[in-house]
């Protein structure tokens, strides 16, 4: 299956998410990890989409998700610099949009290692509670700690 960018734009505005979740790790600088994705699930009758886009992205993994889900995931950075540059050069075209520019903004500070300082890590915090639509009470609770000490 080739797919070609356009497709892989509207196919992503619909189905596609950029992430950003932060877990406590006392050996990093600032005591948190910032783990930013990109990932589409699909029901597993349409698996085949999940692994056109790990070609289309040279990167990423197909794993399941939830019982009959699969999902198609980046972590590594670099992979998702890729992803960002991609999106960059063909725009979404809805509120997703406005998600992903926000995703860009953190990878590029994580690039910059800026997620390594307390101050960083707020402003990344921030971005983050901004994405996407649903609560985000772990992030507000780590916000609130580096907040008061």
């Amino acid at each position: 299956m080739d797919l070609s960018p356009d497709w892989v734009v509207g196919f992503v505005d619909g189905e596609g998410c950029f992430h950003v979740s932060v877990q406590s790790h006392p050996e990093m600088t600032a005591g948190y990890q910032v783990l930013p994705e990109f990932v589409v699930v699909q029901h597993r009758r349409d698996i085949q989409v999940l692994y056109a886009l790990k070609k289309f992205f040279q990167g990423g993994v197909v794993r399941v998700n939830h019982a009959d889900r699969y999902s198609y995931r980046i972590r590594k950075l670099e992979q998702l610099e890729r992803i960002c540059e991609f999106f960059m050069n063909h725009p979404l075209k809805t509120k997703k949009n406005v998600d992903f520019r926000k995703f860009r903004k953190i990878i590029l500070m994580m690039k910059e290692k800026k997620h390594l300082s307390q101050e960083g890590l707020k402003e990344i915090i921030d971005l983050a509670l901004q994405m996407n639509t649903t609560e985000r009470p772990a992030l507000e609770k780590i916000k609130s700690a580096l907040e008061n000490g």
